[in-house]
């Protein structure tokens, strides 16, 4: 479907001109006054909006910037005028608009100005999104155990191909670190890598999340917001935990699979997609398929290709290598000088089964350096092994029959054990600061927020 672009101008003829230009390319719409472009403006929620400077009855296409912001603030304008003046061209783009040109610029070139416009409206969007992923706290897959060295073969064959990839694997064992991998490696890397987990948003938010929606679809849809599909534009989107799809969800999603276009939530105009979609699960579709909760069709759809992440307790003679660079990453996060694990330490991790795989690890890894500080290398002390011991032994529901149930206690215990050491971590901390979160803060070098929303996750914890 073509975009749509919003023409606010009061010369009619120019208008009807400019729309005949434009047609091969652009659908439009147009206003002559500030108010009529402000009532199309919230009805079609236009891709872009060329607005004249000077418009009927004095009114100023500069003041128009604002309201169109309120309204829409990622909308790119373009200003059109026969009063070229840098001046006024400063002051249009301090407001907020992309550019400036006249009104007898060639086409050619207007459609130019358009692209860019339109492409720096998405680069906004997907930056905007990236800063939002904060999970990226790992950047190399590490291990050179048999079934790592498969992996790694694995993701080189798969990345320059446009199929569907399905990635399995538990929690923990680094799912988006592979996909992200594949990304790298493929014809797609230097478009964007738009990651979503399909677990965490809540469902009746989800095809917002993954279509986009028009200002007014929903209740608190305040503006127009681009989808994940539409920020992924010609790179990769990953859906992480696609188990976790309602049905509603899944129908839309073998939509677009299978016609490669969408619409937002609210909108009619379809919109194309060249992502490359790759799904992960810790759950096995093929059961859920037969047991009812995830479409066939669908399954089939994603089931292209098919990759196994290998849990870690498959892969343990990597733990030296994961942990010594865990060591590095986590004294950098702790500000703390880099230190060598010793031997004995190792082959105590070696020794034990990770059920939260590589997150676990690392989050075990960071706990001991907080409290090895002083000492030379990192060991475990006697206090510290019997808390290392004590994860082995975690409460757990016994009645468990089927390999979902399996898996679902697996994830409990690794959610208890990086709970207690979150607690522990955070106990000490303030203690040592007497209970001064700034200054407990500071030393950790984070901000006061993110120190409060931490121990705020602790209490609640401890109090269900």
């Amino acid at each position: 479907m073509k975009q749509l672009i919003l023409i606010i101008d009061d010369d009619i003829n120019y208008t009807e001109d400019l729309k005949l230009l434009l047609k091969k390319d652009f659908e439009t719409v147009s206003a002559v006054n500030i108010k009529h472009g402000i009532e199309l403006l919230r009805k079609f929620g236009p891709d872009l909006i060329l607005l004249d400077l000077m418009l009927q009855n004095g009114e100023s296409g500069l003041s128009a910037i604002d309201l169109i912001k309120i309204e829409d603030e990622h909308v790119p304008i373009i200003m059109v005028t026969d009063h070229s003046s840098i001046d006024t061209a400063i002051k249009a783009i301090k407001k907020g608009a992309f550019d400036y040109i006249s009104k007898t610029t060639k086409v050619s070139e207007l459609k130019i100005q358009i692209s860019k416009a339109l492409e720096n409206k998405l680069l906004i969007l997907r930056n905007k999104s990236l800063e939002e992923d904060v999970e990226q706290s790992f950047k190399e897959l590490i291990g050179e155990t048999p079934v790592m060295r498969k992996l790694k073969e694995q993701i080189k064959l798969f990345a320059d191909t446009n199929s569907t990839l399905l990635i399995y694997g538990e929690t923990g064992t680094g799912k988006e670190l592979v996909t992200r991998q594949i990304h790298q490696y493929s014809n797609r890397s230097d478009k964007p890598f738009i990651a979503v987990n399909c677990a965490a948003i809540p469902k009746d938010l989800l095809e917002s999340a993954l279509f986009g929606h028009e200002k007014g679809a929903f209740t608190g849809a305040d503006t127009r917001k681009p989808g994940r599909f539409e920020l992924a534009g010609d790179g990769t989107l990953f859906l992480d935990e696609v188990s976790e799809l309602d049905m509603r969800a899944q129908v839309a999603l073998l939509r677009v699979l299978q016609e490669k276009e969408f619409n937002r939530v609210g909108g009619s105009h379809l919109i194309k997609t060249n992502a490359r979609v790759i799904a992960a699960t810790n759950r096995r579709l093929e059961d859920l398929v037969q047991q009812g909760a995830f479409r066939e069709d669908l399954f089939y759809r994603l089931d292209v290709l098919r990759l196994d992440v290998p849990p870690l307790r498959e892969r343990k003679a990597d733990i030296p290598l994961l942990a010594r660079h865990f060591v590095r990453t986590a004294s950098h996060e702790a500000k703390i000088p880099v230190k060598e694990i010793d031997t004995e330490s190792l082959q105590s991790l070696m020794q034990y089964d990770w059920p939260g795989n590589i997150r676990e690890l690392y989050n075990f890894v960071m706990r001991t350096i907080i409290l090895s500080q002083k000492d030379e290398m990192i060991h475990f002390r006697p206090m510290e092994e019997t808390r290392f011991r004590k994860t082995k032994n975690l409460s757990f529901d016994t009645n468990i029959d089927t390999w979902e149930e399996m898996i679902e206690s697996r994830k409990k215990a690794s959610d208890e054990a990086s709970r207690s050491i979150e607690k522990y971590f955070i106990e000490k901390i303030l203690a040592q600061y007497d209970q001064n979160i700034s200054l407990a803060a500071k030393k950790l070098g984070v901000d006061r927020t993110t120190l409060h929303k931490t121990i705020k996750r602790v209490n609640d914890n401890l109090s269900h």
